[in-house]
């Protein structure tokens, strides 16, 4: 059995707009960007010029330095922001040009996780105390609310989070406490078992403080230990604005994308499941990296039934074009196949898109029915 599907509908999808066709009577389906709200990429409709320009004022500004934030300030074009939102999680990446970015495998799942757990009406969940400190610190080991407080203290049992490890200029076993204030939670400084450098007197001030800054002072080196050691490795943001207008090769405007699905019997009652990629190298945004253009994507491809996963499988495209053969090649089609077994059953088909080089994921989802040949 094979199943085609298209679209009518223009999608953002990992810096792309792809156009799909729809067979008649065929709903239109889905798109959404992940995490929620378009904090880690654009949002449905939105602009890449429109993204870059808002980037520095998301999430990421909690892990950029501020030589960062002030230098991102001063870039003019579209083109100088993405080349400089490569070489920031370029930076970051342990793995250096490996086939993922642990770093920002890492940061997407704080921010799905801050803001699927502190999201309030009032903010988002990143912009809380809570995710504030998950973005920097990742989730804790434990959390545990704590009854014996003096009344007064704060207007509901006060929360503390433990983690195993030790953190940047943290003193070892240091549990974090946060109480709640004036209709907020807020992070009280610790008690200091070293030398902080933080005066006494201002230390307590940011305790009895009804409100006071989301993280105090005494978190602050750790905060900045925690961003210091995340630069792994060396760029030159300076060559940004360097061969600006080709160091960056923006998707056209109607561009095809493709995906149909396969099957065929696998044994033990299953169903091996072939889904077909394409994509158009016009599609695709590029950067100029060592005289050659670059982009670099991870695919992955799952069958949901609720909260279970039928199957899944991934795959990289990373295409490399010579920067003589950029314009003669823009028509050419990349295509990429992945295949994974699932039982016979009614399920979502999600197309979750990373892009390594922007630091952003989209997913694309549709309804399928997989039925045993």
């Amino acid at each position: 059995m094979r199943m085609l599907r298209s679209l009518t509908s223009q999608l953002a999808v990992t810096g792309l707009t792809i156009l799909l066709m729809l067979p008649a009577g065929a709903a239109l389906a889905q798109s959404e960007t992940a995490p929620a709200k378009g904090l880690a990429g654009p949002t449905e409709g939105e602009s890449i010029a429109d993204w870059t320009a808002r980037w520095m004022d998301g999430p990421v500004s909690l892990v950029a330095t501020t030589e960062e934030k002030e230098l991102y300030g001063e870039l003019q074009s579209t083109r100088e922001q993405l080349q400089f939102i490569r070489l920031f999680w370029e930076r970051r990446d342990t793995q250096y040009r490996g086939p993922r970015n642990e770093f920002l495998d890492d940061f997407e799942g704080r921010l799905a996780y801050a803001e699927e757990e502190f999201s309030t009406s009032r903010d988002a969940g990143w912009k809380t105390v809570f995710g504030r400190v998950v973005l920097l610190f990742g989730k804790p080991a434990r959390t545990r609310r704590e009854m014996g407080f003096p009344a007064g203290f704060s207007d509901r049992p006060p929360i503390l989070w433990s983690y195993d490890e030790r953190l940047p200029g943290m003193e070892p076993n240091e549990d974090m406490l946060f109480v709640y204030r004036a209709g907020r939670w807020k992070l009280m400084p610790p008690y200091p078992i070293g030398d902080t450098g933080v005066l006494e007197a201002a230390r307590q001030a940011e305790r009895q403080s009804i409100v006071g800054p989301l993280i105090p002072a005494d978190y602050q080196r750790a905060v900045n230990e925690s961003i210091d050691a995340s630069l792994v490795n060396e760029v030159d943001y300076a060559g940004i604005v360097d061969r600006v207008e080709t160091s960056v090769q923006l998707p056209d405007a109607q561009i095809p994308f493709g995906w149909s699905v396969s099957t065929t019997a696998a044994p033990g009652g299953q169903v091996e499941v072939t889904v077909d990629l394409t994509w158009r190298i016009g599609a695709l945004i590029f950067h100029l990296v060592d005289d050659e253009f670059v982009t670099d994507m991870v695919v992955d491809v799952q069958l949901v039934n609720g909260d279970d996963v039928g199957g899944a499988a991934s795959e990289r495209v990373r295409v490399v074009v010579p920067e003589a053969e950029m314009e003669s090649r823009r028509e050419e089609v990349i295509s990429r196949t992945v295949t994974f077994t699932a039982l016979p059953g009614s399920y979502d088909l999600e197309l979750l898109l990373l892009d390594q080089l922007l630091g952003y994921r989209t997913v694309y989802r549709d309804q399928i029915d997989i039925e045993r040949p």
